[in-house]
């Protein structure tokens, strides 16, 4: 009797270890998973640590030789290598959701596609600062506008708000509207991109405008880092996702047997677009 018992005793502590072993695998296996989803990691890492490195470089640049309007190191200096870094990234974000519809055939990837060719060509262009003091004057001029500023913002800083926003209206409006006419698997990575560009334009708008608020202050000197610096991780971020998204399109296009476009794994030639 004292025998059967010990051996179902053992057997119930072989069961639980074994569950045990099964859950952690479970969950170690779904934690790959949603990391996988995020993309390439390699190359996740690779781009996050060039941004890490340029970041370190400008605050040591910072300390060590103070601000400065052409020094190439400083994230602020137009024209530095992390500008140019952006521009690149922006780019290639550009290209890859282009990409991404072609192997989808679903629009909503150009509107994304268009709101971040508009970043690049307001950045490089340098339109928001350009046309920010321009439309502020005009508004002054002929409507109301508060030429002394608002909440501690400039009318050139309020000036620049609306340049963004009447450059981006369109395109995000596009978006919001494909968006819905998707289906569900591509509504699903439409939110995961919708939530990266909310993070970009949180860098580059909210933090831009803190920025401007206590820009004569050591403070100024931090959230100008995490301004710039905030929007490098997340162009970084957002180049892998969409690259993992064009991945995971092709291959299960290449599952469900779609091999006709030159891309492989896209739809059949002349299939009309799903949006």
């Amino acid at each position: 009797m004292t025998t059967q018992t010990t051996t179902r005793t053992t057997t119930r502590t072989t069961a639980r270890a074994a569950d045990r072993g099964t859950h952690a695998t479970a969950r170690e296996r779904s934690l790959r998973t949603r990391i996988a989803r995020l993309g390439p990691v390699p190359l996740l890492a690779a781009l996050v640590a060039v941004d890490l490195a340029l970041i370190t470089a400008s605050v040591v640049r910072l300390e060590t030789a103070g601000p400065s309007l052409t020094d190439p190191w400083l994230l602020e200096t137009d024209g530095g290598w992390a500008e140019l870094a952006g521009y690149v990234q922006q780019a290639a974000i550009a290209v890859l959701l282009l990409a991404l519809c072609r192997v989808t055939r679903h629009l909503v990837w150009v509107a994304y596609a268009a709101v971040y060719l508009c970043a690049l060509a307001d950045d490089s262009l340098r339109l928001h600062e350009n046309k920010g003091a321009w439309l502020a004057d005009r508004l002054a001029a002929h409507l109301w506008f508060p030429s002394d500023g608002f909440l501690g913002l400039r009318a050139d800083d309020l000036g620049e708000l609306m340049v963004w926003g009447l450059l981006a209206v369109v395109p995000l409006t596009a978006a919001v509207v494909l968006h819905r006419r998707s289906d569900r698997e591509n509504r699903r990575a439409s939110l995961g991109m919708a939530g990266l560009l909310a993070a970009y334009v949180f860098c580059g708008a909210v933090l831009d405008q803190v920025h401007v608020l206590v820009r004569d202050t050591w403070i100024g000197d931090v959230a100008g880092t995490w301004e710039d610096g905030g929007e490098m991780v997340v162009l970084s971020v957002s180049v892998v996702y969409v690259l993992g998204r064009v991945l995971a399109a092709r291959r299960a296009r290449s599952d469900a047997g779609g091999t006709s476009l030159p891309v492989p794994g896209g739809a059949p030639a002349g299939a009309p677009l799903a949006d």
